[in-house]
């Protein structure tokens, strides 16, 4: 009885470990764009996406809304997400639109979730924006 009992909680933690190595965070990697107030992002320009990075050091997000780059800080409490002091560049380009409601979807923004490699950047319980991970390239 002992050895089964002993072989499930070994079962268990190997399972655990397994599942922990899947699990991806909110910082480390590059969110890409892929629906924005529930439907699929189009950009006029070809190659151009929208994606954002958190810092945890320093508590900075940045990334490009399209066109302009943007950086600014966020604050971060459990599922709980708020963006504060957010800045662009200042380029026009065809894509603008985008731009105003991804900078208006991150002032609405109230807290988040993962899953599956999607983060959901949300409003009560309304998804705002849909991103998938991409792997951070080193510079």
């Amino acid at each position: 009885m002992k050895t089964i009992l002993f072989l499930i909680l070994i079962g268990l933690g190997v399972t655990a470990c397994n599942s922990s190595r899947n699990i991806v965070k909110l910082t480390g990697v590059k969110w890409v764009l892929e629906k924005l107030d529930g439907k699929p992002l189009q950009m006029k320009e070809n190659g151009n996406k929208v994606y954002i990075h958190f810092n945890d050091t320093e508590k900075r997000a940045d990334g490009m809304a399209g066109c302009n780059r943007f950086f600014g800080g966020y604050e971060l409490d459990g599922k709980t997400l708020k963006f504060s002091q957010m800045g662009s560049t200042r380029m026009a380009c065809p894509d603008m639109e985008v731009e105003s409601a991804f900078f208006k979807m991150l002032e609405n923004t109230d807290r988040f979730e993962i899953k599956d490699h999607t983060l959901l950047l949300m409003n009560r319980n309304q998804v705002l924006a849909e991103f998938k991970s991409e792997p951070l390239k080193e510079k």
